[in-house]
């Protein structure tokens, strides 16, 4: 595993999901963290209707903060989507 997906896992570890209540681009920018990755979950009632605002939501908040988006990937399980883990990186 190379050490950018070793950070990437820390930083997500580390935020925290805006599930749980958190700000995690308030966080990062307290932190001054130059680069990190959150999870945004998806769940079988909001996949249709709400994946896109959320993650919409999220790069809001992230360019508020003077972070830009680096990478997006999907996360299934069972062929069902499950969320995002998206990666910003500080302009």
């Amino acid at each position: 595993m190379n050490l950018f997906k070793v950070l990437i896992i820390f930083l997500v570890l580390l935020i925290g999901s805006k599930a749980q209540g958190k700000n995690p681009a308030k966080e990062a920018a307290e932190k001054s963290l130059t680069a990190v990755t959150v999870f945004i979950d998806i769940n079988s009632l909001t996949r249709k209707h709400m994946a896109a605002k959320k993650m919409t939501d999220s790069h809001q908040e992230f360019a508020a903060y003077g972070y830009e988006l680096v990478d997006l990937s999907v996360y299934t399980e069972n062929g069902d989507l499950e969320g995002f883990f998206i990666s910003y990186q500080k302009k």
